[in-house]
């Protein structure tokens, strides 16, 4: 069935998403109207703002790529605490999660990504890749930049829809640091964290300096479960602990070391939590039926699976950096080792104890990178590096079919499996400024990837109740995949403060294998393998400073297309029921384009507006869904058709100060057969405050008319099948929570 009509998520009025995106412009094209004629300088000055994605300190004016950059002052202003609260500050940008618990997925411009896949777009914290990201880490954070396109040429594989750069709080020359005591209260419990750093020079010389960060938290399930198992209601408690050196023996040497760990415990919570779309018709179906009368509501669910989730993550990075008369050598490496147990995800969805299921995944990360930039000042630039990167995977699955005798001890697991990466890659970009066309800047970049997959498998089965055994065989494969990807770019000076550009890059993410995906009399070549995803982007875009640097607006036009589209798979019985595990095919292809727009502006000293607009039309142009069946024309899944944002901040010269912002979101497809969407809504958020020297303190409320909303991938009922209903991860509801924070 259609959940446009049943489902019963709140939505807002937006039936014109073009009147939405206009509107939005329209805004940012009025601010700039009577800056153009003011040449005030202002405090909040964006003429320094700084690009450091393209590996060079680049004004934001001469970067010739689509840029949201966000400062230390930017993110405190806009209450971005955690993750997730990103994507809301740059257009055609969605972060979604499968739950409180889940890690970050990223969707940008259409190039949607979900936990099933890799992350299309990488993430890099201090330098450190990460392909999977959880939410936690956002602490104590310097600086984000939201890069949009393929970054393949400098960043390698896993970049094809763009990046995000994190830059956390690091020593400084003199003494400082900061606490923050922060407190939150929602429909099914409250939350509180205690964090902050402290830095500062640990030699009378100032050559070595340090920091430290931390981060505690003990925090209600938001979405509450009306029949825990042994009445273990859903909690998280999260600790973080980092350390950072600097080291400075001369003018041109600089060395950093980083290390963290990150605990997570989370007892009766599953790392993925799916309620029904259409409440009413659950109720109606289940609720005399299996659940004794009991009826869920928005933001509550019923399951008695045994649940319980234990993450742990540990980082070290070294990196330095020596600045020579003929250029600048750089050199990083890094190791990242991630655990994650979860138990409890409840097939049937309800109060029998009919098939739950249990994941492991252990993952140990290794990256180096070593490079030489040439100077800034030259009409010649240039830079060559040679990087790699290795992980080692192991998955364990396991499932218990009901009743429920031991406990969180119940389940069966599957045979180990282990997936082996190694890439190694080589690469070269140079910008050239012709002295005829001065105005004229030039860029060619050029990377070659080798990445060798292998992956082995013992016979064993997976018991899927009703739904058979899933029958695996003892496998060792390996294979070998190329590519070599280009970036190319123009980018014209009109003036000091107007710049357009013009690119096209291509990116990709190396192919795999299944394993456990199919059964023994299913198995074939294009089960066992996947192949390499290509994509080739263009984009023309253009950024200007506004009223002498009181603000600024950028914004591009974009069309994609990708070949070899790996697209999460489950086969099912004809009622809906998993025959297997999921698998990744790589049998079909998308085409995306669209516009964004972006800008900030100070109208008057201490009061500023922040707005961003994007739209997109992201389709599949061939996606053979069975032999017979190909879904070339519907919407790519969990990518919003357009996004929009408008905020505005007034800070009064006694310290007192309020924010309100409103994010807009189109209708996103909940999967690629478009059986189901999250509609329209428009997400409000209200901050008020007071500063008064070392000391500030706000109120604020997330998520203000606590609509519901759908944040990822819809399945089935994998116990009974297809039941009418739709089932899928719900966001936050409604947060109120007070700050009290401290800098010295």
């Amino acid at each position: 069935m259609a959940c446009r009509a049943a489902a019963p998520i709140q939505e807002v009025d937006l039936n014109s998403p073009d009147s939405l995106a206009a509107a939005i412009a329209a805004i940012l094209l009025v601010l700039a109207s009577p800056a153009l004629a003011q040449e005030v300088p202002s405090p909040t000055t964006l003429d320094a703002v700084r690009v450091t994605g393209s590996k060079r300190d680049t004004p934001y004016l001469k970067s010739d790529l689509s840029v949201t950059v966000l400062n230390r002052e930017a993110l405190k202003d806009a209450g971005v605490i955690e993750f997730r609260d990103l994507d809301k500050l740059a257009p055609n940008v969605k972060f979604n999660a499968m739950g409180q618990l889940s890690d970050m997925y990223i969707s940008i411009r259409g190039i949607e990504s979900n936990p099933f896949l890799v992350n299309r777009a990488s993430v890099y914290i201090d330098g450190i890749p990460f392909k999977e990201l959880s939410n936690a880490v956002l602490n104590q954070v310097d600086s984000v930049e939201v890069l949009r396109g393929p970054q393949g040429t400098l960043y390698g594989a896993n970049s094809e829809s763009g990046l995000v750069l994190v830059r956390t709080k690091g020593p400084t020359d003199a003494m400082e640091g900061e606490v923050n005591l922060r407190s939150t209260w929602f429909g099914n419990g409250n939350g509180n964290s205690l964090d902050g750093f402290v830095a500062g020079p640990l030699t009378a010389s100032g050559a070595l300096s340090g920091s430290l960060a931390f981060m505690a938290s003990d925090e209600d399930s938001y979405l509450r479960n009306l029949t825990p198992f042994n009445g273990t209601e859903g909690k998280v408690r999260e600790g973080y602990l980092q350390g950072k050196l600097r080291w400075q023996p001369g003018d041109f040497v600089t060395v950093n070391a980083l290390v963290y760990h990150l605990r997570t415990r989370a007892p009766g919570m599953f790392e993925y939590e799916y309620l029904p779309l259409d409440v009413d018709l659950y109720n109606r179906t289940y609720g005399s039926s299996l659940n004794g009368g009991r009826q869920t509501g928005d933001f509550t669910y019923i399951n008695d699976a045994p649940k319980h989730t234990e993450k742990d993550e540990t980082v070290a990075g070294l990196s330095a950096q020596w600045q020579l008369a003929a250029g600048t050598f750089d050199v990083a490496a890094s190791y990242r080792t991630h655990e994650d147990v979860s138990a409890g995800y409840d097939f049937d969805m309800t109060e029998r104890a009919a098939l739950a299921g249990r994941i492991y995944d252990k993952q140990d990360a290794w990256n180096a990178e070593v490079r030489f930039s040439s100077p800034d000042d030259q009409a010649l630039t240039w830079m060559a590096g040679v990087s790699t990167y290795r992980t080692d995977k192991d998955s364990i699955l396991g499932t218990f079919v009901g009743p429920i005798t031991r406990g969180l001890n119940s389940y069966n697991l599957a045979p180990r499996q282990t997936a082996k990466g190694e890439d190694y890659s080589v690469f070269a970009t140079a910008s050239y400024t012709f002295p005829a066309v001065p105005k004229l800047t030039a860029s060619l970049g050029l990377r070659h990837e080798q990445a060798r997959r292998s992956t082995e498998q013992r016979a064993g089965s997976l018991d899927l109740a009703d739904g058979g055994l899933v029958l695996y065989r003892d496998a060792a494969l390996e294979h070998t995949f190329h590519a070599t990807l280009p970036r190319v770019s123009l980018r014209y000076d009109a003036t000091d403060q107007l710049s357009f550009y013009a690119a096209s890059a291509k990116g990709y993410i190396p192919g795999g294998f299944n394993l456990a995906a199919a059964q023994s009399d299913v198995i074939n070549d294009k089960v066992l393998r996947y192949e390499s995803e290509m994509m080739w982007s263009h984009e023309l875009g253009f950024k200007m400073n506004v009223g002498g640097g009181r603000g600024h607006i950028g914004g591009a036009l974009f069309h994609i297309t990708s070949d070899n589209w790996q697209e999460i798979q489950l086969a099912t019985d004809a009622d809906g029921r998993p025959i297997s595990s999921d698998y990744v095919g790589s049998d079909a292809s998308i085409r995306s384009r669209g516009a964004e727009l972006e800008g900030a502006y100070e109208l008057a000293p201490g009061f500023t507006l922040t707005a961003n607009v994007g739209y997109v039309d992201a389709k599949y142009t061939e996606l053979w869904a069975t032999v017979d069946e190909n879904l070339a024309g519907n919407r790519v899944k969990l990518t919003p058709h357009y996004t929009g944002y408008l905020a505005a901040r007034y800070q009064h010269p006694s310290g007192v100060f309020g924010r309100v912002e409103s994010a807009f979101t189109g209708s996103s497809a909940l999967d690629e057969r478009n059986r189901a969407y999250q509609p329209a809504v428009a997400i409000i958020g209200l901050q008020v405050g007071y500063e008064y020297g070392p000391w500030a303190a706000r109120l604020f409320v997330q998520n203000l008319t606590d609509k519901r909303r759908v944040n990822g991938l819809i399945f089935d009922n994998l116990a009974f099948g297809r039941d009418g209903n739709y089932y899928g991860p719900i966001d936050n509801p409604r947060i109120v929570g007070a700050e009290i924070s401290r800098t010295f």
